[in-house]
């Protein structure tokens, strides 16, 4: 039986508005692998309700409307991500809510990129329905959650060129604010724009500015964009 899109639902399966039990969102455009998540969702979590959405902008909305979100899983993949950029969106949302990635793509590159952007958690869609449930636990209880393998060849260096690790690195160094202001200026947006969009004076917009092309090593906001760009911009395949 298919689901409402971005509504409250309560484990069982019943459709209703808001609830008091705190809920898990479910972000994935494939009707399919959307499904199959609820089920490992309502199976092992039945406290829980479960909110559903099929692209980044119904996403975006389940998050600023629902204050008892307890866990994100997310689709990288889906309509209006733009890259990791989405991500980085929702994680400025809700910076207290964990997110976990679901991925078509079983690399350490990708797997390192989303816990830099500020994930909990990367779940290869290959896992079982038992390991997926067992997964999320643990990232409930507060843990971070990376399959072992993945997580073995990260400590040794590997998924990402010299290059890319020390970029990585850098943007590890931006704080929340500054990562949302180098987003924007990803997105192409002025200073005023961004000043506006955050409710920030546009000083100190520049002072964020100023203190991103340091922490990356360039001399212009061009240069910084380029940069980011390296990393925030690109899908895993």
């Amino acid at each position: 039986m298919a689901h409402p899109e971005s509504v409250s639902l309560p484990a069982g399966g019943g459709t209703g508005g808001a609830t008091a039990l705190p809920a898990i969102l479910i972000a994935d455009d494939h009707p399919l692998f959307r499904e199959a998540l609820h089920q490992v969702v309502t199976e092992a979590f039945a406290d829980f309700a479960v909110r559903l959405a099929k692209d980044f902008e119904q996403a975006m909305a389940a998050v600023c409307e629902d204050d008892g979100l307890e866990l994100v899983l997310l689709d990288l993949n889906m309509p209006g991500m733009n890259g990791f950029n989405g991500l980085i969106a929702l994680r400025n949302q809700v910076p207290m809510v964990p997110i976990v990635v679901v991925s078509a793509s079983e690399t350490a590159e990708t797997a390192g990129q989303v816990l830099t952007f500020g994930a909990s958690g990367f779940l290869p869609k290959s896992l079982s329905k038992g390991e997926m449930a067992a997964a999320l636990r643990r990232v409930l209880d507060g843990d971070v959650y990376l399959p072992p393998e993945l997580e073995a060849e990260l400590e040794t260096g590997g998924g990402l060129s010299a290059a890319d690790r020390a970029l990585v690195e850098q943007l590890g160094a931006l704080t929340h604010q500054q990562r949302k202001v180098l987003e924007m200026l990803v997105a192409g947006k002025s200073n005023k724009v961004i000043a506006y969009e955050l409710d920030i004076a546009e000083s100190t917009v520049k002072a964020h500015v100023s203190a991103i092309l340091r922490k990356l090593g360039v001399t212009s906001r061009t240069q910084a964009v380029i940069t980011a760009g390296r990393i925030i911009g690109r899908l895993p395949s």
